[in-house]
């Protein structure tokens, strides 16, 4: 069997070139993939959200499947939206239930779907993002982008107007990164979007 075609590793749907998952309205994602040509064509697709639970639910008015095998997580509970979800998980952590659910609903369609992120997308398809932070404590002096088609550009903050110049700043870089659209974002510092939230 070709590494690549491991579905244990790489998961056993085969829909290729799959870039990003977003949340849809209720009950859908937004499911972005590459075509040959360097388009992005988008499929909204139904989405369930579910949680696996140590033992029944019904008491609590939830409907259950039971899962086979002898598992610790035998109970599947699946709904409708990401919303009910979270009011689950907190229903069944009021309950003092035993239970396991993903975090992000990414992570539950690709894991519920048997689909993977860029299955047989080459490398050199992918729209990359590079962007460098220099920065003190107590503001930003300057950002640094490029791609993978050598794009670059380098936004500086004027020291001598920063609060103006920094907002300005950070503008830019959201505008370019939506322009761009990057399928993965290289060298981010994650301290630096925290600042920016």
């Amino acid at each position: 069997m070709e590494f690549e075609k491991n579905t244990l590793l790489f998961g056993a749907d085969p829909t290729p070139r799959i870039v990003a998952v977003e949340l849809g309205e209720t009950g859908t994602v937004r499911v972005h993939r590459r075509e040959t040509n360097g388009s992005t064509v988008t499929d909204v697709e139904p989405f369930h959200p579910f949680v696996w639970a140590d033992s029944d639910v019904v008491d609590l008015g939830i409907e259950a499947e039971k899962l086979q095998g002898d598992l610790k997580y035998g109970w599947l509970v699946t709904v409708d939206s990401w919303k009910e979800l979270i009011a689950l998980r907190n229903g069944l952590k009021s309950a003092g239930r035993d239970f396991f659910a993903f975090t992000d609903p990414v992570q539950h369609y690709l894991t519920a779907t048997g689909r993977t992120l860029f299955k047989d997308l080459p490398f050199e398809q992918l729209k990359r993002m590079q962007i460098e932070v220099l920065a003190t404590d107590e503001h930003i002096m300057s950002i640094a982008l490029s791609d993978n088609n050598r794009w670059e550009e380098l936004i500086v903050v004027d020291p001598t107007n920063i609060e103006e110049s920094e907002r300005a700043a950070l503008k830019r870089l959201t505008a370019l990164i939506k322009q761009h659209d990057p399928d993965v974002i290289e060298g981010h510092d994650s301290a630096f979007i925290f600042r920016c939230s």
